[in-house]
């Protein structure tokens, strides 16, 4: 593994220890926080930008096509048997999720966030442990 892909893989782990350290917290107060659904918010999102930079590194550091979309990225990573194609398919809400984030800032994120942090947590946790051991 390169110290990149090393280096974001850390950095994610951080960000979910973060989220699921304050997930009790979080859940009790994202709806009547502004502050907390701010901290949550940012926390989500940068680790949907982080699986999708990790995706991207895996694909080009095996030489394989850089894809086009974000949703092409996770497809890759189960086509090119990186990880297995049904954790792929279980990851490709992280597109919509990235993008969601940054560009939807006037919708209610409440749902989405607690749906990340309740149930999403998961599949990344899932999806590292195959990068470390395969990276």
């Amino acid at each position: 593994m390169n110290a990149t892909l090393y280096q974001k893989i850390q950095r994610l782990k951080e960000e979910i220890k973060y989220l699921e350290d304050n997930k009790a917290r979080f859940i009790k107060e994202v709806n009547t926080s502004g502050d907390v659904k701010k901290i949550v918010e940012r926390s989500v999102y940068l680790c949907s930008e982080m699986v999708l930079d990790i995706a991207d590194l895996l694909i080009v550091t095996r030489n394989f096509p850089k894809p086009d979309t974000y949703r092409d990225t996770i497809l890759k990573l189960g086509e090119y048997k990186i990880i297995p194609a049904e954790l792929a398919y279980n990851l490709l809400y992280i597109a919509g999720l990235r993008n969601f984030l940054a560009h939807e800032y006037l919708r209610d994120t409440v749902p989405t966030l607690l749906d990340f942090i309740e149930y999403k947590l998961e599949d990344i946790k899932k999806f590292i442990i195959l990068i470390d051991k395969n990276g």
